[in-house]
């Protein structure tokens, strides 16, 4: 988070500013000025605002100045006069040119690399010159006639050297968007990649204020290229390939981007038309964007790549009331727009990962501006240009200051400000004299400084939150650090230690080999240094100055593909260091270093998401807690938002306690900071404010004792570094073990790390009895292997989404569709998945449900899609529109289908209603020729049944028993039995018309109802068909009995048992025999008592069934009983 300070230009007189123009990569900007009594004159400024020392300003009493141009890499300045006058400063000193030009120069060109100067005047005089080294010399001079009022160099043909935001954007995959997000840093090696010979290309585009394009080659020669329809406001080379222009015609801005060829010739690529309010107002925004000012408070953005419009501001963004838009500026290095006012006010806008702009940040000056530029500091830090017109500001970007203590906060609110408040909700300020750029707070002590000055301020005994002006020195150093009564600086390329008072302790050299300082924390009274080189250097804070009790680290060394340390952190007994770095393409490394010092051991861990390319996440803020050493937290930025971990170190390894606070927590939805961690708080800075986040462990304990304190940390020491049964324990002594939250943490880890047996404990202890039932159940289970036992652990944790990835790695799908079903929409979650490895069973009954559900709450059409899906919407769908009244829909729903069981059943309701008709007319949709056959018979249509009754067996069946039924048709009825394959009901028919032959013909026609018929005809007395038919069976040993009995006569059962008996003593079967004996002398005994009758008793029926099994004889059913077989065979058959 960031404020703008601005700071107010001073000139020499009282001056009315004209021109301004900022040096591409040093922190130096030109202002041209105009004094009545003095005329005109050039300052530079350097980024504090003050100028530029040792310089002579050149004054000219009766012109103005026109236009300044910074030479790129070179500290040279051009400056042009309403005179015709060209002067360069170069290094101090100030120069005239001899140019061919005597009217006031309108424009001043540099190449992007240096080489080439163009200039032009009101006359139409055209210059050039080559400013390679030295001062620039002449090369050519056109006359053209006509103003030029544009300038525009096409961009030098690549080479192997990329920028820092490319680099950066290669190493994020291919997602331009995500970089901006997640290069909340700049590294201070940016300006090296600056140093050497630039690549250059001398041709460019001129246009003319009466509307022509000309192309000017790298000779100087000039050619026409475009006649456009109005006045050209803008113009810009995008690339190496397209030429973006604006011209004013009609009232209107036309924005036309051209694709330029290898001549210098443009062919219309996109092209827009829109209103706008001046040619200022134009500004190229990214690679391909323009912004314009097209109303009083309106901004359109224009993306000439896609054609897509952005408007600024949006509907939620206030802007004061009557404030007219003036200007446009943009910054690339931190992809702002900037938009200044009639009233003085600024606002800001950044995009974000969504390619949205987002107001950040609104600021105000005294005047009216009219103009405001970016530069920067080194290229890292911002630097805003403000001209209103009677006073100029320069606005600098720099992170918002403050301080924590257990009882007072502080934070910055504006350039010379710093609010104090109390938990006891006293509130006070401390009001500096110079601009904060330099802030530590400690105990007692703030000190604030500008760069050039430090002050210290000293609380009062009585008031904690008062504080008073104790010392004041000079000390140029934008860096401080306080320890007691000792304050650390960086006084460049070295460290400084001062006292309070300003008494200079000692200094921590820095050595060619190490480079300068760039980056400087503290913990307690460890400091560590990154270094210009990557070298790494711990120190401690003594009274007798800085004492470094390890060798320097050069990360060089023992770190792969290293770039540049982003941030690091020492602990707060100097052991480890934890610390992010860049790659050598200067882009951010997603992994985060911990430096053993103690052993001199580095070690890299990632977050789950940043194991592989492309990285989600890059750390870019690491703090240490203020008392315990092992406790460490990292703020990552991601595409999506920014987010805390908290890691505590055991034995020089990093270990996640992943449960304190989730991602999706009201206090990461905004933007903030981390700033300190002081157990049990996290501190953050959210909107110029002080946040503490307690830890949920300590819920309880709010203010808790040290004891207490020192307790908890431990269980969460032990906790995440998966020491579980050692954290239960300790647990059980934090206040007899009785805060749930604890445990509810606890179990979650055991979740993490599959330990679904303690995680069964700590559900008992904290309080969830049925979940600990449950899990009782589950651990004696064998039929939970131990991934499903902690997926059952994780749904009593209220962890359903990662139960659910627990049951699919243990391959349960039927613990995964109960899981989903139990979830608020799982119904349809599983109706609609698309996963081929589900249980098919379990899919089709969870969509069943969902349409009766659906069905239920009025959906019909969706729970129709649903029933048919699963198949079941026979006779679902058609009973529930029955049910409802809905017979037309059902008409409608069943008439339209091309399914044959729908059509059947409608038929079959239509049937039951009585019309007949329409039953026949969707019996014939269906082809169901056996349902045709059948009601038609019914009907009476005895010549239409008959056409159709021998296309399918079915048919046929029904014809054959509609001829049943007549007395005249029995031969046609057994035939079509036949021929449908029922032979059973064709033998019976025939039995009961007494049709003998017809029997016999029947039987004959399958050996599996042959004994059937040979039954039948025995009972008829018809003895030679039956045995035939006997024969026809292969039941040989049948067949050997009645030929026995056909050939003694009459023959009684007893007898045929004796003859049997006889039969198994000669094969050797003396069981069966011995059975056989007391069957025939129990039907001897039944027929005694039944003289006569000859029926066999209850165990002679019992045994005479087991001598037929032994035989092998089938028992035939009686023709009277055969109409249950009859169907059976039918349904077999067809």
């Amino acid at each position: 988070m960031t404020l703008y300070i601005d700071t107010k230009l001073h000139f020499l007189d009282a001056n009315i500013t004209t021109v301004a123009s900022w040096h591409s990569s040093l922190p130096l900007i030109a202002v041209g000025s105009y004094n009545q009594e003095k005329g005109g004159c050039v300052t530079i400024f350097q980024e504090s605002g003050l100028a530029l020392e040792g310089c002579d300003w050149p004054t000219l009493l009766s012109n103005q100045v026109t236009a300044l141009e910074w030479h790129p890499t070179r500290r040279l300045l051009v400056v042009g006069w309403d005179g015709g006058e060209l002067y360069i400063w170069l290094e101090y000193s100030w120069a005239r040119l001899e140019a061919p030009h005597s009217a006031a120069l309108t424009t001043i060109k540099f190449s992007f690399g240096g080489g080439r100067l163009l200039a032009s005047d009101v006359n139409g005089s055209l210059s050039g010159w080559q400013s390679n080294s030295g001062a620039p010399l002449t090369s050519f001079h056109h006359q053209l006639g006509d103003i030029i009022t544009h300038i525009a160099f096409c961009a030098p043909r690549a080479s192997g050297e990329a920028s820092i935001r490319s680099l950066a954007r290669a190493a994020i995959a291919g997602d331009e968007n995500a970089l901006d997000v997640l290069a909340a840093w700049r590294p201070r090696t940016t300006a090296r990649l600056r140093e050497g010979t630039q690549p250059d290309n001398h041709a460019c585009y001129a246009a003319q204020d009466n509307g022509i394009l000309m192309y000017i080659d790298h000779t100087g020669a000039c050619s026409e290229v475009l006649n456009a329809p109005g006045n050209i406001v803008f113009l810009r080379v995008i690339g190496n390939n397209y030429l973006l222009t604006a011209w004013e015609s009609a009232g209107a801005l036309s924005l036309t981007r051209f694709s330029i060829s290898e001549d210098g010739s443009l062919t219309t690529d996109s092209h827009v038309r829109m209103t706008a309010r001046n040619g200022q107002s134009v500004v190229l925004v990214g690679n391909f964007s323009i912004s314009i000012i097209t109303g009083d408070t309106v901004i359109r953005i224009w993306d000439s790549e896609n054609g897509e419009n952005d408007v600024l501001p949006d509907e939620k963004e206030v802007m004061a009331d009557g404030d007219i838009f003036t200007s446009l500026a943009y910054c690339n290095l931190t992809d702002t727009l900037c938009c200044g006012t009639s009233q003085g006010n600024l606002y800001l806008w950044r995009r974000d990962h969504r390619n949205k702009w987002k107001l950040i940040s609104s600021s105000s000056v005294k005047g009216t501006i009219k103009e405001v530029s970016w530069g920067s500091e080194g290229l890292m830090n911002p630097l805003l240009y403000v001209n209103c017109i009677t006073s100029a500001y320069i606005l600098r970007e720099q992170p918002i200051s403050w301080g924590y203590s257990s009882n007072v906060t502080m934070v910055q609110k504006c350039a010379n400000e710093i609010v104090v408040n109390s938990l006891s909700d006293l509130a006070s300020t401390i009001n500096t004299s110079i601009t904060i750029r330099a802030f530590a707070y400690k105990d007692q002590y703030v000190a604030v400084g500008d760069g050039k000055e430090v002050q210290v301020w000293q609380c009062c005994e009585d008031n904690k939150t008062k504080f008073s002006l104790v010392h004041k020195f000079l000390w140029k150093t934008d860096v401080l650090i306080i320890h007691q009564d000792i304050l650390v600086g960086v006084v460049t390329p070295h460290i400084e230690c001062r006292s309070v008072s300003g008494n200079q302790l000692g200094i921590l050299l820095s050595s060619e080999n190490e480079g300068e300082p760039i980056g400087i924390t503290n913990t307690h009274s460890y400091i560590v240094i990154s270094t210009m080189d990557g070298s790494l250097k711990l120190a401690e804070i003594t009274k007798k100055g800085l004492k470094m009790p390890y060798p320097v680290k050069n990360c060089y060394q023992v770190i792969e593909d290293f770039g540049e340390v982003m941030r690091a952190a020492v602990n707060c007994t100097g052991k480890f260091i934890c610390l992010s770095v860049a790659n050598a393409g200067l882009a951010p490394d997603p992994s985060l270093y911990l430096w053993d010092a103690a052993n001199d051991v580095i070690t890299n861990k990632n977050l789950p998401d940043n194991m592989s390319p492309p990285y989600q996440s890059v750390p870019i803020a690491i703090v240490w807690d203020t008392q315990d050493p092992r406790l460490v937290a990292v703020q990552f930025r991601s595409a999506e938002c920014d987010h805390i971990h908290l890691y505590f170190c055991h034995e020089g390894t990093l270990y996640e306690y992943k449960n304190w606070n989730t991602i999706d927590s009201n206090d990461f939805m905004t933007e903030y900071m981390l700033c300190s961690l002081y157990a049990p708080n996290v501190v953050i800075l959210v909107q110029q404010n002080i946040k503490r986040i307690l830890m949920p462990e300590f819920n309880d304990f709010k203010d808790p004792d040290p004891i207490i304190l020192k307790q908890m940390l431990d269980f969460l020491y032990k906790m995440s570094i998966g020491q579980l049964e050692k954290a239960v324990v300790t647990g059980t002594n934090l206040a007899n073990g009785k805060n749930s939250v604890i445990w509810n943490s606890l179990a979650k880890e055991c979740v993490n790390r599959l330990r679904p047996d303690v995680g069964a404990v700590c559900l008992s202890k904290m309080g969830n009895i049925r979940g600990a039932l449950m899990m009782r159940k589950i651990m004696n289970s064998p039929n939970y292997d131990d991934l499903s036992k902690v997926g059952v652990l994780a749904i009593n944790l209220g962890l359903i989404d990662q139960a659910e990835i627990l049951f699919k790695k243990a391959e349960r799908p039927d613990l995964v569709t109960r899981l989903i079903s139990a979830k608020e929409g799982g119904l349809s979650m599983i109706a609609n998945s698309s996963d081929e490895g589900e249980n098919v069973l379990l899919l089709k009954t969870a969509q069943h449900k969902l349409a009766k559900v659906t069905w239920s709450s009025g959906e019909s059409t969706q729970a129709i899609k649903l029933f048919e899906k699963t198949g079941t919407h026979v006779p679902h769908v058609p009973r529930l529109l029955v049910q409802q009244g809905q017979i037309n829909t059902l008409s409608q729903y069943a008439w339209n289908s091309k399914d044959t069981k729908l059509i059947m059943w409608w038929g079959h309701y239509l049937e039951s209603i009585g019309d007949l008709d329409s039953a026949l007319e969707a019996y014939k949709q269906a082809e169901d020729y056996g349902e045709q056959t059948r009601l038609l018979c019914h009907m009476e249509r005895i010549a239409e049944a008959e056409v159709i009754c021998n296309k399918t067996p079915a048919a046929m069946y029904q014809m054959a028993r509609y001829l049943e039924m007549q007395p005249d048709k029995t031969e046609g009825a057994v035939k079509l039995y036949l021929k449908c394959g029922v032979i059973s009901a064709a033998i019976r028919v025939a039995a009961e018309a007494r049709d003998w032959p017809l029997v016999w013909r029947a039987g004959a026609s399958s050996p599996q109802h042959a004994l059937y018929a040979a039954y039948v005809l025995e009972n008829a007395g018809q003895t030679e068909q039956a045995i035939t038919l006997y024969q026809k069976t292969e039941e040989h040993q049948l067949i050997n009995d009645r030929q026995y009995q056909f050939s003694k006569g009459a023959l009684s059962w007893s007898s045929l048992l004796k003859y049997r008996w006889t039969e198994k003593i000669k094969n050797n079967r003396e069981a069966l025999a011995v059975g056989m004996d007391v069957i025939a002398k129990a039907f001897d005994m039944s027929a005694t008592a039944h003289r006569g009758v000859g029926r066999p008793s209850a165990e002679a029926k019992c045994w005479r069934g087991y001598l037929r099994q032994d035989a092998h004889m089938r028992s035939t059913p009686r023709p009277v009983s055969t109409a249950g077989a009859e169907t059976k065979e039918y349904n077999r058959n067809n």
